[in-house]
This record gives C-alpha cells, structure tokens and sequence, in this order.
C-alpha cells in the first residue's frame, strides 16, 4: 500500500513538471529577494547554528528554533553532497525509536507564489536544511544535485527534537492559497482527496531538528 502511494505522488508530480515546461516561462520576470531573506540566506549560508523559521500548526503561524544541522544518510543512494535523496524512505534515522513525528515540506510546483507565503523562500538556502537534494527520482537523472527548493512547512502535533521530512507539491495556486489561510494539514489532507492540485505524500531521507515554539 505503501509503494503504491508513493509511485502514485512521484506520477502526479512528474506530470505537473510537464505541464509546468510546456508553459511560457519567458513572461516571468525573477523577483529579486527581500533584505530579510538575503539576511536569511546569508545566516544559513555561513553555517550558523542555531536559527528560526516559521511553520504552521493547526491554523496559527508557530516559530521553529534549530539548533542542529540536517541528517541524511544512504541507502537510498544520493548524487547530492548532502547526501539527501526525496523519493524513497529513509533506512538510517538519526536516533532510535518509531516515533519520530513528521514535518510536511509545501513545495510549489510549477506556478509562482507569493514570497510571502514561502518560509524558506530562497532556493538552496535555509537555516540548518541541506543547500543541495537529489531530485532524480522524481524528475530524471539532470536533477540528481538540485538546489533546495523554496517551500513552507506544516506540522500536526507540537514536539520537539528530530522530524521525518515528506515533500508534498503544490501545482494550483488556489489549492496553495487555501494551505496558506488554513495553515493546517487538515487542509491539505482535503485538497488531496480531491485531487485539486496537491500531490500525495513524498517520502525522503532528510531529517531537521528543530523545537516548536509559540
């Protein structure tokens, strides 16, 4: 059951990728980022150890406080030097036990969101998240060391410590703008049975520690 979900996310979001290639980029002018998320950028990029991002619980807008970095190991086998791969479960956890809660990575897919709405907005760059992921399990052998994408975050319980990491893709912007104002998963969980633009659960080998404030 499991595989099956899995293979049924990696074909949705496959064919958003299509129909996103297919589409005119060329009337798109890149947004140049906020002096906040440079600030961001900049902070992530020079290996702080400890920082902030915001995440969504339950319909409110909570404070996540890292204070270490990513973990991901192989199997499943990575091209990036992160050693992170999205598209297959993790085999190696960073500490023992079955109880390792999940973070729900929102990623935007092929339509342009406000930056606002993104609590990682800068590509390859967030507090204590890997810079670079293997995407080619999802979209070929050219994206086996792609940049972090840019993307929010959704959890449904309040702990603290190591979260298991599953990418859900977002193809409609109303779909995405329904998430961003309900700020919980039971929106997404909706959307998702529907079939209105949002992808299945994506696993991945990427863990983030982090504690839930707020």
């Amino acid at each position: 059951m499991r595989s099956m979900k899995i293979r049924s996310a990696v074909v949705s979001i496959l064919a958003v990728t299509a129909v996103a290639a297919c589409s005119d980029s060329a009337s798109k002018s890149p947004v140049a980022p906020t002096m906040a998320e440079m600030d961001m950028a900049q902070n992530a990029q020079g290996g702080a150890p400890k920082g902030y991002t915001d995440g969504w619980f339950d319909g409110s807008t909570v404070k996540f406080f890292y204070t270490k970095d990513f973990f991901c190991a192989q199997p499943p086998s990575s091209g990036a030097p992160s050693n992170c791969e999205v598209g297959d479960d993790a085999t190696v956890a960073p500490r023992p036990g079955n109880n390792i809660p999940t973070l729900y990575v929102m990623v935007p897919l092929g339509i342009t969101v406000p930056q606002s709405t993104l609590q990682c907005p800068v590509a390859g760059s967030c507090i204590d998240h890997p810079s670079t992921i293997d995407l080619s399990r999802l979209f070929g052998a050219g994206a086996a060391s792609a940049p972090l994408p840019p993307h929010s975050h959704i959890i449904d319980e309040k702990q603290g410590g190591w979260w298991d990491v599953e990418v859900i893709g977002v193809s409609s912007l109303d779909a995405w703008n329904q998430i961003v104002a309900a700020k919980s998963l039971t929106k997404v969980r909706q959307l998702q049975a529907a079939g209105t633009g949002v992808t299945g659960d994506i696993p991945s080998n990427l863990y983030l520690f982090f504690n839930v404030q707020q």
